[in-house]
């Protein structure tokens, strides 16, 4: 085989790795997306209710939807990692096209856990709740 033909399968393979990083980062976006639908949706059901406690309730899908999207984001550094790895193998050489997450750095879910793009979303958030859940309980 060419050493052309070898780099541009070695692209496809980098490719097919992007695709998966690219699908895990729109997951973490969707995750606050329906966040806010279902605690928006919780917290006017409570209100409507006049029933201040069912606010809190509110807190579930948070804690729900952080600990998802925390692990789509450990998920998405692995395949970053993987990424990496594939890249760094020798273009002289066929891709395997394998996606073994086994061959990735490991990445832990209490470090993306406490990644920014996590706790500066679903911290708000929570506290947000807990304002709405004491504002009803004082004025409601």
């Amino acid at each position: 085989m060419t050493p052309d033909k070898i780099a541009e399968l070695r692209v496809k393979h980098l490719e097919m790795l992007q695709t998966l990083i690219t699908r895990m980062a729109g997951y973490g976006a969707s995750f606050k997306s329906y966040c806010i639908t279902v605690v928006t949706a919780v917290v006017g059901f409570a209100f409507t209710l006049h029933r201040p406690g069912v606010a809190a309730l509110a807190l579930l899908p948070v804690l729900a939807f952080a600990v998802a999207d925390a692990q789509y984001l450990r998920v998405e550094r692995t395949f970053r990692g993987l990424f990496n790895v594939v890249r760094q193998e020798a273009w002289d050489t066929l891709p395997s096209f394998d996606i073994n997450l086994k061959h990735a750095p490991a990445e832990r879910f209490l470090t993306a856990a406490t990644s920014w793009s996590i706790v500066w979303f679903y911290a708000p958030l929570a506290i947000a709740v807990l304002m709405a859940v004491l504002w009803a309980y004082v004025y409601g």
